[in-house]
């Protein structure tokens, strides 16, 4: 079971009745903390005196198909505003739909702006007894110390390579064992990651990213630019497109060192490491731009000269190796 050891004690917290207002879950992404924090609103609504939560009950079911109408949950792609904040504010104040408390989940707690978080901070400072409160966060440093304050926090470590096999083996019965073992290896106890290497977006991803290296190595200029500025992506695409291509040139650089690479990734033919090390510096350039708002087209039609260039670094390294 994915945190169990958090799990446990969240329940008996709960069925002790001594839950505090507001918490404040901490992981890196894809380690479950939204998981996480769906079950500690099951525990808290449950009716069940004994186990919490019991899985059985009205609230628990309706929990489990996120049909509950006293859990909220704020924030999701893009970070809580401070008109979102205001709106969780304003439903605290309410009394509860179906029983005694309300839960709300903050998703990217840590990309609030300091305003939304002073904001929250009205809620934290006199919480309604009925009100629950999960922020979410893969940096708790990005927190403002006063929110930090007042919250309990909760860490989360990544699963043990037994339970992440028993879980992905469970979600892809159609994977085989060693793609399975390849995912576990590779995602370090993250549940996110390793769904992401099994998925089949991820498999696709992948598969984008390949072509484009390949065109980047070779002379097919305009192909290359069809590639990255025709499909004309959004910027969380083709951040996605870059972090593959990251790992691409990544995995390659470390076969030319000698070093195992995934099982999955084919060797790119005559790649220099020269050529691929402009490949990953294009990819990061590139995602360094988008974080700064760059236009996303402009952004992709650079990269795509950047990479056009990587012909002429292979072309190099090659002649000076013979």
């Amino acid at each position: 079971m994915l945190n169990t050891a958090e799990k446990a004690r969240f329940s008996e917290t709960a069925r002790k009745g001594l839950c505090s207002h507001a918490y404040i879950v901490d992981g890196t992404a894809g380690i479950g903390k939204f998981e996480f924090a769906l079950f500690c609103a099951s525990a808290l609504l449950c009716s069940d005196s004994r186990i919490k939560p019991c899985g059985v009950c009205p609230s628990c079911l309706k929990n489990a198909q996120r049909e509950h109408p006293d859990v909220a949950v704020i924030g999701g792609e893009k970070a809580p505003s401070v008109a979102d904040v205001r709106e969780l504010i304003h439903r605290a104040s309410l009394k509860p739909n179906d029983g005694e408390r309300q839960v709300f989940i903050v998703r990217n707690a840590d990309k609030m702006l300091a305003s939304a978080q002073n904001a929250l901070l009205k809620l934290f400072e006199e919480p309604p007894e009925s009100v629950a409160v999960f922020l979410l966060t893969e940096s708790r440093s990005s927190l403002l110390p006063t929110v930090l304050s007042r919250g309990q926090r909760i860490h989360l470590d990544g699963m043990t390579e037994q339970e992440l096999t028993a879980l992905l083996k469970n979600e892809f019965p159609a994977k085989s064992g060693p793609e399975i073992a390849e995912a576990v290896a590779k995602a370090e106890g993250n549940i996110g990651a390793a769904r992401g290497y099994l998925s089949k977006t991820s498999a696709d991803l992948r598969a984008s990213a390949r072509t484009v290296a390949e065109l980047a190595l070779s002379r097919r200029r305009y192909e290359l630019f069809a590639a990255l500025v025709q499909p004309k992506y959004k910027r969380e695409q083709l951040a996605s497109l870059l972090g593959a291509l990251l790992e691409l040139s990544g995995t390659e650089l470390k076969r030319k060192s000698g070093i195992p690479a995934r099982a999955e990734c084919e060797p790119l033919p005559n790649a220099t490491k020269k050529a691929l090390a402009a490949i990953g510096e294009a990819a990061q350039n590139c995602l360094m731009a988008l974080e700064t708002n760059a236009n996303v087209t402009a952004a992709a039609s650079k990269l795509a000269i950047e990479l056009s260039g990587v012909t002429a670094r292979q072309t190099t390294d090659i002649k000076g190796r013979k």
